[in-house]
């Protein structure tokens, strides 16, 4: 599967109960998903399997992970949209 497919296939997967899950989840696909290595990209789709509320507290910076890579990974995504790095 094509990056834009991916992509069309994970905006869908984007859509929260919260809007501040949201707006993490969006400005990652859109702004940084396609400058990311292929191993982020990868994780990308496990976090979206997460449940909402625990994204909610993760992107609130209320909790952690408790799995050391995913708890790694929402790190990277979360400075990389707070920061707007590429």
């Amino acid at each position: 599967m094509s990056n834009e497919e991916l992509k069309r296939k994970y905006r869908w997967q984007c859509r929260r109960g919260a809007s501040e899950v949201e707006m993490v989840l969006y400005a990652y696909l859109d702004d940084h998903f396609d400058a990311d290595s292929a191993e982020h990209q990868a994780r990308f789709e496990r976090l979206l399997a997460c449940q909402d509320a625990d994204m909610f507290e993760w992107f609130t910076y209320r909790s952690e992970p408790q799995d050391e890579e995913m708890r790694e990974y929402v790190k990277h995504v979360l400075e990389l949209v707070a920061h707007g790095k590429g």
